[in-house]
């Protein structure tokens, strides 16, 4: 609990081992913070532990970021474990809901050839990008300096987890569904295909970095509103219904939800970040510089894709364009400098 108290003859004492952001402590905030400790913070003993480099559990160097006080940071979303949990069951539901809607209707047998394709080559292989940003943000709960920033990024280290599983089991359905269906090449198009090579390549560079601040806002900076909104949204959530799949953008919502979620904690701690050290500005902005070239070019390698789904010759440069002037929008509200290696569709001009 956040405060207990004793009470002596005509006194009422209160004692409290955190400052609530408000007034009264909320739940969210009883149930984690201070469960990760720190010399710091009651851990009057020091760390009894270190690691093969001499290192503490948790160091300042292990990221480049700057915070006189990373308990102070509060995720907006204030979730913990049973909230979650009851988030990620009803998800679970709705898939469950829409396949076996989707069978009762036997949407199956009137799906588009091109889509059906779309499933097969590029679909199934979702699983593995987020399989891997499942296992960065891994690396970033366990060296986070503080249980309030460590929280959303173990949670959506299992939503990632949970989309991979997700697309997964329903390839299992599509297999005894749709005829012909199969995913047992996904592994060698996930290794081989020109069109998610950029994006194995980058989920691999950032499974390689070692500062978990940068692989923690590479990922809701850069990934997530470019590469991933690019797969879940202008992909699956535009053309599924077009081509008669209702089953796929129910997933795909899920996802979309999630990374609403996400983003409000990563803006969160962005804003906190800026005004606890004045240099993480410039350190953000150089982590932008470094990773969104890489993303940039993981989204143009997805123009093929495109153009095998939609007769257009311009859907991926409107797709890629808004993709690009909303991500400028959010570096522009959180008062970051859009990175000088990305070129700006030159109708929106790029944010000073």
């Amino acid at each position: 609990m956040s405060a207990l108290s004793a009470r002596t003859p005509g006194k009422h004492i209160a004692f409290r081992y955190f400052t609530p952001a408000k007034r009264r402590a909320t739940q969210y905030e009883e149930v984690t913070l201070h469960i990760q400790w720190a010399p710091q913070n009651y851990a009057t003993q020091g760390y009894f532990n270190r690691d093969v480099h001499n290192n503490p559990s948790w160091y300042p160097e292990s990221t480049a970021l700057k915070a006189q006080d990373w308990w102070a940071y509060r995720d907006p979303c204030e979730e913990w474990y049973r909230p979650f949990v009851d988030r990620q069951a009803a998800i679970g539901l709705a898939i469950e809901q829409a396949i076996a809607g989707a069978k009762r209707a036997s949407m199956y047998r009137h799906i588009a050839p091109a889509w059906s394709c779309f499933l097969t080559d590029h679909y199934a292989l979702y699983r593995y990008p987020d399989y891997g940003l499942f296992m960065c943000q891994c690396h970033v709960q366990r060296d986070a300096l503080s249980d309030v920033v460590s929280a959303p990024t173990v949670f959506q280290a299992l939503e990632k987890d949970r989309h991979a599983q997700d697309v997964a089991l329903y390839c299992m359905e599509l297999e005894s569904l749709l005829p012909g269906y199969s995913d047992e090449t996904a592994m060698t198009r996930w290794m081989e295909s020109p069109a998610w090579q950029p994006t194995r390549r980058l989920v691999e560079q950032l499974l390689a970095c070692r500062d978990w601040g940068e692989v923690h806002l590479a990922i809701n900076l850069v990934v997530e509103p470019l590469v991933s909104t690019l797969l879940s949204r202008e992909l699956v959530l535009r053309y599924a219904p077009h081509y008669g799949d209702s089953v796929t953008p129910v997933i795909e919502q899920g996802v979309e939800a999630d990374r609403e979620m996400r983003q409000a904690s990563a803006k969160a701690l962005v804003s906190f970040l800026l005004t606890q050290d004045g240099g993480n500005r410039d350190t953000i902005n150089r982590w932008l510089e470094t990773w969104a070239p890489r993303a940039v070019e993981a989204v143009a390698a997805f123009a093929p894709v495109f153009a095998e789904l939609d007769a257009d010759p311009q859907a991926f440069a409107a797709a890629r364009e808004r993709l690009l002037a909303q991500w400028a929008a959010l570096l522009a509200e959180l008062q970051l400098q859009f990175p000088a290696t990305v070129q700006l569709p030159a109708a929106e001009g790029a944010p000073a």
